[in-house]
């Protein structure tokens, strides 16, 4: 059985929206000729008349009314489905899921988000806050597209790649008698107020350990597993902290001091992301953003060395 062809469908939808063959030819770039040849075969396939001719002018028929409203409804879901698919290969439109360790899940993550939705109004972000050691887990299992850790990872299947990183600060309330060193000391926070970050993403028993060895006690007043809370907290005079770089100026403008702390540890953050199945153009066009940003860091880094 014989089927209308894609051509003279064409040739009908041109004659019906334009009102004669000549302008149905011009539209298609065709003569006159073959539009009507492409108009008689697709009568044929179609099973109907289409047009009637009345004193030299081309008719349609009620028939050809009906089908051709038929017609236009599949055109505009073709024209939808088109816009649809040059929108996911301009990655305008999907879904990215990411999970992120909590001192990076406020301000850091919605900067960088915020920058890559702009002109992307279809493409949905959900920023799922989780301890690093989870992260490789929830990749793994595809709960998330990609994960931003604190941790590396050596996993099968799964790629760890550095994205940024910083060194470790203490925080001080207004006023406070070690704002002006130009670095603290484990010696110098001896009997200081001192809120505990209670997190799993960096090791604070490491610091624990090493004020317990040289012998100096700090009074732990508070304690919260999440970074802006502590940062509020030392604003509010209740204790100093110790606290990733990247998030202490992230909350500076609540008014604390932040100066460099003795330690030799430099914090690094890594993008996760599975090895065995391909990223989306969605989560690609963000993991570009995160590791521009990473090569503009250190550029920066790199000038002010010299």
């Amino acid at each position: 059985m014989s089927k209308i062809s894609a051509k003279q469908m064409d040739a009908f939808v041109a004659v019906m929206s334009h009102g004669s063959i000549t302008a149905a030819a011009q539209h298609m770039n065709v003569s006159q000729p073959a539009i009507s040849r492409m108009l008689e075969r697709f009568e044929q396939e179609a099973g109907f008349v289409a047009f009637e001719r009345r004193k030299g002018k081309l008719n349609p028929t009620p028939e050809a009314g009906m089908f051709f409203n038929e017609v236009t409804r599949v055109y505009r879901g073709l024209n939808y489905l088109n816009e649809i698919a040059k929108e996911i290969g301009e990655t305008r439109r999907g879904y990215l899921r990411i999970g992120v360790f909590p001192a990076f899940s406020e301000g850091w993550i919605s900067q960088r988000v915020g920058r890559y939705l702009v002109g992307r109004k279809h493409l949905q972000t959900s920023v799922i806050p989780m301890a690093s050691d989870n992260i490789a887990d929830a990749v793994s299992r595809q709960s998330i597209d990609i994960g931003i850790s604190l941790r590396h990872t050596t996993r099968e299947g799964l790629l760890c790649e550095e994205i940024a990183g910083g060194d470790l600060v203490c925080i001080l309330p207004k006023g406070h008698r070690l704002k002006a060193k130009e670095i603290i000391k484990p010696e110098d926070v001896y009997g200081e107020d001192f809120i505990n970050m209670v997190s799993a993403d960096i090791d604070y028993k490491l610091f624990d350990e090493t004020f317990a060895m040289r012998g100096i006690s700090r009074r732990i007043c508070a304690e919260s597993t999440w970074a802006s809370t502590i940062c509020h907290m030392v604003a509010q005079n209740i204790g100093m902290a110790i606290m990733l770089r990247d998030t202490a100026e992230e909350y500076a403008h609540l008014g604390y001091h932040l100066v460099p702390f003795e330690h030799h540890t430099r914090y690094r953050v890594y993008l996760v992301s599975s090895s065995e199945r391909p990223l989306s153009e969605v989560a690609k066009g963000f993991r570009q953003i995160l590791f521009d940003d990473f090569a503009k860091a250190n550029n920066l880094l790199q000038a002010k060395n010299r």
